[in-house]
């Protein structure tokens, strides 16, 4: 009885129905492939277009398999990874903004994003009126806002607020107090994490908040 189980199984594989039942299936996995990439191109945030491209993937390596392509089954099967990092990356940024949110607003999570930049002592990082396409944070050193006296150490972030001027010039003049080491972020970079993470955002936001508050108690403490 088993023999003849398999018998009439090898004999369904083999017939004309199952090799168009095949083929509706393929052609149903290669529409879904095609919808998934049609969302990924929809989705306006980055972990749901990740997850879009990742299930894209998964359902075009089926495909390839059974059309037998190679260079579809290479094509996903390499993006599948690459996606997959993207999307951890992207989770880590929202998990690392939401903490800082709920802290002292911190700045270590956006470290990855930037570069190293050495200056010495009397040195200019930029003059008021200057052309603005970069912010920074400082790791070594210190930092002197001319125009108001102050003085920023390691840990602090400036040179953001030009983002936020009308022309993109700089409200300001800051100038190396010693040697320094900064970490640099493009206003690029600073626009991409905003558009595609709204936690970003919303840091950026309450950053600015508070270097309004900072400026206005300053300028209050000298009047008094």
């Amino acid at each position: 009885m088993f023999e003849s189980v398999i018998d009439a199984a090898a004999t369904l594989a083999s017939s004309e129905t199952a090799r168009d039942m095949g083929g509706y299936a393929l052609a149903a996995l290669a529409w879904a492939e095609a919808a998934t990439v049609v969302g990924a191109a929809y989705a306006k945030r980055m972990i749901p277009l990740r997850m879009m491209a990742m299930s894209g993937n998964v359902l075009g390596v089926i495909v390839g398999l059974g059309t037998g392509s190679l260079p579809t089954i290479v094509k996903h099967a390499i993006n599948f990874p690459l996606n997959a990092t993207r999307m951890r990356e992207m989770r880590r940024l929202i998990a690392s903004v939401r903490q800082a949110n709920e802290s002292d607003l911190n700045i270590e999570w956006l470290k990855p994003f930037m570069h190293p930049r050495s200056l010495r002592a009397t040195d200019l990082v930029f003059e008021k009126g200057d052309p603005a396409t970069e912010a920074f944070v400082v790791v070594e050193g210190s930092i002197e806002i001319v125009e108001c006296g102050a003085v920023l150490a390691p840990g602090d972030i400036f040179g953001e607020m030009a983002l936020f001027t009308a022309h993109g010039t700089r409200t300001a003049t800051a100038r190396c107090a010693s040697d320094v080491r900064l970490l640099v972020i493009t206003y690029e970079q600073f626009e991409q994490l905003y558009f595609q993470n709204p936690e970003f955002g919303l840091y950026l936001v309450r950053l600015i908040v508070r270097r309004f508050e900072m400026n206005h108690r300053d300028a209050e403490l000298e009047s008094s």
